[in-house]
């Protein structure tokens, strides 16, 4: 649903305003209301009062924006705030602790901050132990351990095959906590059904990250804080609870790269289980990949994404021609295996020198430290920025015509090995 803006002029000199918005605020609309926000203070408007009381649906890239247009304002000697909002509005600004920032005062009291013993605040900073390296074959693990890494519970959800028709799917909304880590076909819940909306998406450390089924689609993400939890609606996917505990970081020898199926390779066989849990945040060379453009809906037995023709795949996905998004971030989630069998069977494919399902969000290039810190800072601090593009990753390594395998620069992993159960609906 489109987002439509409309100004209302109050004040003796005319030099305040409120915008009336109604619809969606996301990442497709996000920019407009920054835009109408922007026009109103060259005009010389800068007490701007939000009125987002018709307003269904606040995405992270919308709470960016009203960040920014809140900024704005105040760096203009002004001020922009919400005066008015509807029920998931104020719930998504109250559970993330942001209403007393962007709504006006009164609205919501503000907790006083919590003093600082002077111990901790004049307390020098832990001498960092030294990272252990080893070097195996062109790739440098950075303090691998591996102790940590139990054994977690997988499960398949919705529909495992495009075939079984959108009827087997449950469109029951699925809260996605911190310790919760998945990727499939799905939509952030508020943005209706699965098999009309859902995309490909990727859920980490409590962010969800999605893409739209359309040609072009722009992705979009949902980022918990406080105690803001995100909700999908999941048409097929694999799902997991708790952290992956095992952990390295990794680069390439003599700056080579680092190919996402060799590392997926090493691991297996460090951890020595059939199946592993991956989260990994690296430093992009090159992915490849593919990006649904058509909503699951419009399956049929023989138009389906998985029919197993050239031509069928052409209507259903993008895929990269060549490499992408070189010198980017990418996080990506998802499962590796040597072989496959059962219900895993169901979620892997041939993926270089194992089988795997990976899919990745990408994100504009985030410095990143040498070796391992833990996973939720860092999937909080890439869910502050709008992501680029959400894909499926793929290794295509036919000569010549083929797109290659992702490959990495460097980064951080973790992984565990994971027992993988058959759908839940």
């Amino acid at each position: 649903m489109a987002l439509s803006i409309e100004a209302s002029i109050t004040g003796n000199a005319g030099d305040r305003v409120d915008l009336v918005a109604r619809g969606r605020i996301d990442s497709e609309t996000a920019t407009e209301l920054e835009a109408a926000v922007d026009e109103q203070l060259r005009l010389g408007r800068h007490t701007i009062r939000l009125d987002l009381g018709e307003v269904g649906f606040l995405s992270s890239a919308g709470i960016r924006s009203l960040f920014n247009v809140h900024r704005a304002a105040k760096g203009a000697g002004g001020s922009c705030l919400v005066s008015r909002s509807s029920e998931p509005i104020h719930r998504v600004l109250t559970l993330s602790r942001l209403a007393p920032l962007l709504m006006e005062p009164g609205a919501i009291d503000r907790p006083a901050p919590l003093p600082v013993p002077a111990a901790a605040r004049d307390a020098a900073p832990p001498a960092a132990a030294p990272l252990r390296t080893e070097q195996v074959g062109e790739v440098v693990l950075v303090g691998f351990d591996g102790s940590a890494a139990a054994t977690l519970a997988g499960v398949i959800v919705g529909a495992p095959a495009w075939t079984s028709g959108v009827g087997m799917i449950d469109e029951t909304p699925r809260n996605v906590p911190s310790e919760a880590f998945g990727i499939g076909i799905g939509a952030l819940a508020d943005d209706g059904p699965a098999v009309t909306s859902g995309g490909e998406l990727v859920a980490a450390c409590g962010s969800v990250f999605v893409r739209p089924p359309r040609p072009f689609g722009v992705p979009d993400s949902l980022v918990g804080s406080g105690d803001l939890v995100p909700s999908i609606r999941v048409a097929t996917g694999l799902f997991w609870e708790g952290t992956p505990r095992g952990h390295t970081g990794f680069e390439g020898a003599d700056a080579a790269a680092v190919a996402l199926d060799t590392l997926l390779g090493i691991l297996l066989d460090r951890v020595g289980a059939e199946a592993i849990a991956v989260l990994m945040v690296a430093e992009v060379l090159g992915l490849v990949g593919a990006e649904l453009i058509r909503p699951i809906a419009e399956a049929t037995a023989d138009d389906h994404p998985a029919a197993g023709r050239a031509e069928v795949a052409a209507r259903w996905l993008s895929f990269s021609r060549e490499p992408c998004h070189a010198g980017r971030t990418a996080l990506v989630v998802g499962i590796a295996t040597r072989g496959g069998r059962g219900a895993l069977a169901d979620c892997v494919r041939p993926f270089g020198t194992v089988n795997a399902h990976l899919h990745a969000a990408v994100f504009p290039h985030r410095p990143l430290r040498r070796g391992v810190t833990e996973p939720g800072t860092i999937v909080a601090g890439l869910g502050g920025m709008s992501p680029l593009a959400v894909m499926h990753l793929l290794v295509d390594p036919a000569p010549v015509l083929g797109s290659g395998r992702p490959e990495m620069a460097r980064g951080a992993c973790w992984f565990a090995p994971i027992d993988v159960r058959g759908p839940r609906q």
